[in-house]
């Protein structure tokens, strides 16, 4: 019953992602991951400052995503819908526009459409956390609509961008005139310098920078005032207001000229909102990679209709059709190839810098080139089951999760401004009591509003997450996907690689060398057939026919080489890492290891010897039964990857151990392990061992990468602190690994090591830059060494400089063969 309800409460949390606008510093980020945390029925929330990002789980019986938006708006945050506005064909009646509207109102991102049957004009506003443009055109299409033209429809960062540049431009204007009219001692010879008038103009145009270029600080501190936090906005609207009311005071009746700040808040102000517009820019940059990913596909294909070709939209190619592809195209989705030789070039989802050789039968990634010759492809995966999708959706996805790094700095940034809050006020009432009779709150005011006007939590927050976001776009540039910040912080800091052996070290396509059958002169003559080597091949195929093992399909592919027939069994058990258990025509055939062969009470007395010799050869050999009765063994080699070598001695150099996992016998994983020099090797292991030796080096105090491609390896991916999945695997040791690498090129390690670890230090850096620019400034400022203008250029400058830091990484690639 207790199973029951966890299934139940399983299905009921829900995850979805909501864009956030309104977002300005690491204050912000704490302030809703604590006010939503606290909510009934929310179960996780992680916010992304540099995405602008909110990612949730939510318990759907308690609360629903409506709910949780209505919140986020009651505390100020905008949620961030945009809209994808298109000219549509068959729309001009009630009919298919309900139509319409019903197959796409009940998708999830998808909030409102309206449909204009007058002019076929479509307007959909949509989450674009959960979908994007290229998702909605497939949708359309698929609901049977055709799309005629779209309208060009600027993005929310490119709205806010403009929003930002215009406000920039009027807090220009009409600073200026504060700068000009208040500094009568040294521009004396400007007209009314220094008379009531001058006074009165500049207290009109401050009020308009402060009041209209600023209001967004205003909004932002009551916000953040309602849920009892603090945050950027709450320091610039604190030091400029005073600074400004402190003007005011001093303007009216009579001004005193002495003990006029405006340009204290008006230049703050503007230089701040310059900053937001750089950091704005900045940000787009860091995050352009999943932008230049979903820009891979081409927008149009040719596919073949009878013996016609014709031009259609990507969106509408379904599984099955036949897509021609000529030289320098690109190839719109995955597929196989049907006809044709080329050359295809594969770098920008795999990393693999030489172009592929394709042939009739190969697998073709949809959004790589097409060099040499024309193509004819049959489409197997469309729209978000393709390679290319699916790495966006992951890439996305790690993007908006942090790593423990991140998570201690988003609470020091939560307390950030209030620990800033109250320095200034000591620093306030320190120079207070310090200064001349009379002059008191002139002489303290400036030091106390250049302390909340330097201080920097924009930077702090913006540190880690714009190096994740430039880090995992070079990762999937370089075919590694990291699938979390936790996996892209750690993995440079493994100190042992556990290897699986077949497929990831080795080939993992191993040829059969020797087909030995039993000597059987001790049998009936009904089962004389079984002495002819071609059956006991025959027999060991059927058993291995519904087996993922690699050798299993090296010795299905040799029957099938050597044109024999071969049946499905009845039925079929696999034995995990040792064997499989079949039956055919009512008997039993058991293939296994010789080690699983005797727990099965199987005498291999007249052929122990001639096992062993294969083994000493580095020959992985199996033994097969039919119907309890031994018929013969099978030898099999398989040869390390051209690329391990290189790949485990440049471990070596980064002082990371390395360790062979095999379910082979000793003898033939020690001639592997000798080839390769690696000294630690565990042999005959089965699954669930490999999951115990890996919690051994973990107790042994070190951090544990484990690298697997099958199955098999899935439990000890999870197991090891990070767990790097090749992609040439199944697709479960791609779900279990925290790292996935793309192409089948053992390097890809080394290349996901130097990643993570100059991501990391990319990290480091900026926290320092963050750390010391605060540590450095703010006393400087409370020393009365810096003018509030010059710390609000200060602030602009810190974000800005960071995450122009992170972008530098983009210059950077791993090394390669």
């Amino acid at each position: 019953m207790d199973n029951l309800v966890i299934e139940a409460k399983k299905d009921q949390i829900k995850k979805t992602a909501i864009k956030i606008g309104g977002m300005h510093c690491a204050g912000c980020i704490t302030a809703i991951q604590n006010y939503m945390s606290d909510v009934d029925g929310v179960e996780k929330c992680q916010v992304n400052l540099a995405a602008e990002k909110a990612t949730l789980e939510y318990d759907s019986s308690v609360i629903n995503l409506e709910n949780i938006e209505n919140l986020l708006k009651d505390i100020g945050y905008t949620v961030v819908y945009e809209k994808f506005s298109a000219k549509i064909d068959g729309v001009s009646d009630s009919v298919n526009s309900e139509k319409l509207k019903t197959n796409l109102i009940g998708i999830a991102g998808v909030r409102e459409i309206s449909v204009n049957t007058e002019n076929s004009q479509v307007v959909i506003e949509y989450n674009p956390a959960l979908l994007s443009s290229s998702d909605l055109r497939g949708m359309i299409n698929r609901s049977g609509f055709q799309i005629l033209s779209e309208d060009d429809v600027v993005s929310s960062e490119g709205i806010e961008a403009r929003k930002l540049k215009r406000l920039f431009i009027i807090g220009v204007i009409f600073s200026m005139p504060v700068v000009i009219f208040g500094y009568p001692e040294f521009l004396s010879f400007v007209p009314f310098a220094g008379t009531d008038t001058a006074a009165y103009l500049i207290f009109v145009c401050a009020s308009i920078v402060q009041f209209v270029v600023g209001r967004r600080f205003y909004v932002g501190a009551y916000r953040i005032a309602k849920i009892k936090s603090a945050n950027m906005d709450t320091l610039v609207v604190t030091g400029t207001t005073a600074a400004f009311l402190f003007s005011v005071w001093n303007t009216f009746p009579t001004p005193v000229w002495e003990n006029i700040y405006y340009d204290a808040a008006a230049i703050v102000v503007t230089f701040i909102i310059l900053g937001k517009y750089m950091e704005h820019k900045t940000k787009g940059k860091a995050s352009s990679i999943i932008r230049k990913m979903l820009e891979l596909q081409p927008k149009t294909t040719r596919i073949k209709k009878g013996d016609e070709e014709i031009d259609v939209p990507i969106e509408s190619i379904q599984p099955g059709d036949i897509v021609i592809v000529r030289p320098g195209e690109k190839i719109p989705v995955d597929s196989i190839v049907a006809d044709g030789f080329s050359a295809v070039d594969e770098s920008m989802i795999t990393g693999e810098s030489v172009p592929v050789e394709k042939k009739p039968g190969d697998r073709a990634i949809g959004g790589t080139v097409n060099h040499e010759g024309s193509l004819v492809l049959q489409a197997t995966k469309v729209g978000n089951d393709t390679i290319l999708s699916q790495i966006v959706k992951l890439v996305e996805d790690a993007m908006g999760t942090k790593p423990p790094m991140q998570r201690i700095v988003d609470k020091i940034a939560g307390y950030f401004a209030l620990i800033v809050l109250v320095v200034a006020l000591g620093t306030f009432l320190t120079w207070y009591f310090v200064a001349p009779d009379g002059a008191g709150i002139a002489i303290a005011l400036i030091p106390a509003v250049a302390i909340l006007v330097v201080a920097c939590p924009c930077a702090l927050g913006l540190a880690t997450p714009t190096a994740i976001m430039v880090g995992m776009g070079k990762g999937a540039s370089s075919g590694v996907i990291f699938k979390g910040g936790d996996a892209l912080e750690i993995l440079g800091k493994i100190q042992v690689t556990v290897f699986d052996k077949t497929g990831t070290l080795t080939e993992g396509k191993p040829k059969v060398t020797d087909i030995i059958p039993v000597n059987t002169s001790n049998r009936t003559n009904d089962n004389s057939e079984l002495d002819d080597a071609n059956t006991l091949l025959r027999f060991t195929a059927i058993a291995e026919k519904n087996s993922e093992h690699p050798l299993a399909k090296s010795i299905v592919q040799n029957a099938k080489d050597m044109n024999l027939h071969i049946e499905s069994p009845s039925e079929f058990v696999s034995i995990p890492g040792k064997g499989v258990r079949a039956v055919f025509e009512g008997k039993e055939i058991l293939v296994a290891s010789p080690s699983q062969m005797k727990r099965e009470g199987v005498d291999l007395n007249s052929i122990e010897e001639n096992i062993f010799n294969l083994q000493q050869e580095g020959k992985t050999v199996v033994v097969t039964t039919h119907d309890g009765k031994l018929i013969g063994f099978i030898a099999l080699l398989d040869i390390p990857k051209p690329s391990a070598k290189t790949t485990l001695r440049e471990l070596e150099k980064l002082g990371i151990d390395v360790v062979m996992l095999t379910g082979d016998n000793q003898r033939a994983a020690a001639t592997i392990a000798k080839d390769l020099s690696i000294s630690r090797v565990f042999s005959d292991v089965v699954p669930s061992e490999k999951v115990e030796i890996i919690k051994q080096l973990q107790n042994e105090g070190k951090k544990v990468g484990m690298i697997g491609d099958g199955i098999n390896d899935a439990a000890a991916l999870t197991q090891a602190d990070v767990g790097i999945a090749v992609g040439s695997g199944t697709d479960i040791a791609l779900e279990a690994g925290n790292v996935v690498l793309l192409r089948n090129d053992l390097f890809a390690v080394i290349s996901s090591i130097e990643i993570s670890k100059k991501t990391v230090g990319k990290i480091k850096q900026n926290l320092f830059y963050a750390f010391v620019y605060n540590a450095v400034l703010i006393p400087f400022a409370g020393l009365g060494l810096l003018y509030p203008a010059l710390a609000g250029l200060a602030m602009a400058t810190s974000s800005v400089s960071v995450t122009l830091s992170s972008l530098s990484l983009k210059r950077w690639n791993p090394q390669k063969i």
